[in-house]
């Protein structure tokens, strides 16, 4: 599983080389996307089991109106292809090479009241770091560190670039902090996803979202 590699502790793949044309951007981009671009997922396990996921991904061909992209050094970094619908496409690469992809959908948003809740939020909240949570009714084990126990350990900080328009160009930033939990779903033999992020897009907007997913491969994605 490709997510976060520095959150899931995981070390890199042997993956798809990734195109070296990406518009204006400095770097190139995975999977031929690019903001502009549409992509359909295949939704068939959501008929398999209803409701035996948190949430699901959009049907349908959407959009890609925003990309972000996030520098986790050392050849490490993830590609947020941000859909019409409020979902995410997750690609992340090593080397320059695919080794992972995800498809969230966002479940929930909450805005501390002001800055120092938000700090606080960071500092010690259970769901950015606990070893076990509950959330949305069910039980979610931390993958970020999942060495570490069952103490709570501090969420990793890194920044996005969000870029828009044609072509694309730098638009927005924000810092996040993260963890990345998962639980097993029987009725599918696979895990789902969620990850909790602290957002400061700064210098008064905080927020906190949690945003369910899956694990995709190319198979899972039509691209055009």
């Amino acid at each position: 599983m490709g997510l976060l590699d520095r959150l899931l502790g995981r070390g890199p793949a042997r993956g798809v080389p990734v195109p070296a044309a990406a518009g204006a951007l400095s770097h190139a981009l995975p999977l031929g996307l690019g903001i502009g671009s549409r992509i359909q997922f295949d939704r068939t396990l959501y008929a398999v089991a209803p409701g035996a996921m948190t949430g699901e991904l959009p049907a349908g061909y959407q959009g890609i109106p925003c990309y972000g992209h996030v520098d986790l050094g050392d050849g490490y970094a993830l590609h947020r292809f941000y859909l019409d619908d409020d979902a995410f496409l997750q690609v992340s690469t090593v080397g320059g090479d695919v080794d992972g992809i995800q498809g969230f959908v966002f479940h929930e948003t909450v805005n501390p009241p002001d800055k120092a809740a938000f700090l606080r939020f960071v500092a010690e909240a259970p769901h950015l770091g606990a070893g076990c949570i509950d959330y949305a009714g069910h039980q979610w084990r931390r993958v970020t560190s999942a060495d570490a126990g069952d103490a709570r350990i501090p969420p990793m900080a890194y920044d996005e670039v969000l870029y828009r328009h044609q072509p694309p160009r730098r638009d927005d930033d924000l810092t996040h902090y993260a963890m990345v939990y998962a639980r097993d779903v029987p009725a599918l033999d696979r895990q789902e996803l969620l990850l909790v992020s602290a957002e400061d897009s700064g210098p008064s907007q905080f927020s906190i979202t949690y945003s369910v997913g899956i694990d995709l491969t190319t198979v899972d994605i039509d691209i055009t």
